[in-house]
């Protein structure tokens, strides 16, 4: 009988100790309400002048290596591919298309 009470007195401690997590005050005020398509958090905050020109700075550093990194092939530009709409010069297609071994 003893050992039936403590098993009883140790699940009143654990449900207590689940109950009184669930009030922590890091769950409190969170959203429990979710609307599709609506956003319920906190707003932004505006960015200073001074962070904007952070941002640019650090985005005008990270593009800097690849842009001017150059790569491809050695060729040079003849490799490039045609932008839609503009004029093919259709020997060098029939050249190419030959020499990759057509049917």
């Amino acid at each position: 009988m003893k050992a039936h009470k403590g098993y009883l007195l140790f699940g009143a401690v654990c449900a207590v100790v689940l109950v009184l997590a669930g009030c922590r005050a890091e769950e409190q005020g969170r959203i429990t309400n979710y609307q599709p398509g609506v956003y319920l958090g906190k707003l932004d905050t505006k960015l200073t002048d001074g962070q904007r020109r952070q941002l640019r700075q650090r985005s005008v550093y990270q593009g800097s290596g690849i842009a001017g990194g150059g790569g491809g092939s050695s060729a040079g530009t003849r490799d490039v591919p045609t932008p839609v709409g503009s004029a093919i010069d259709h020997s060098r297609l029939m050249i190419r298309a030959r020499s990759q071994g057509g049917p």
